[in-house]
């Protein structure tokens, strides 16, 4: 298999789970994964967010992080 061909299976694959960070003005910011590990993972990165005030690089404006939640993602039926 090429790397082309491994590239191409690693993208096909469904998201599964998403991280939804929660800011204290109510926003929230979703990043889907294609595995509870992955979707774990990153979510140990946003929690060491957690409490900071933080500068949001689209707006500029300073943000607090206040919670971290990885859910599974279901199909519509």
């Amino acid at each position: 298999m090429t790397a082309e061909e491994r590239i191409a299976a690693a993208l096909a694959k469904p998201f599964t789970h998403t991280v939804i960070t929660t800011y204290a003005d109510g926003t929230q910011k979703r990043h889907d994964t294609r595995s509870a590990a992955a979707a774990e993972n990153w979510a140990i990165g946003e929690e060491r967010k957690i409490g900071r005030d933080l500068i949001d690089r689209a707006t500029g404006k300073t943000v607090r992080v206040v919670s971290v939640d990885v859910e599974p993602i279901t199909k519509p039926e």
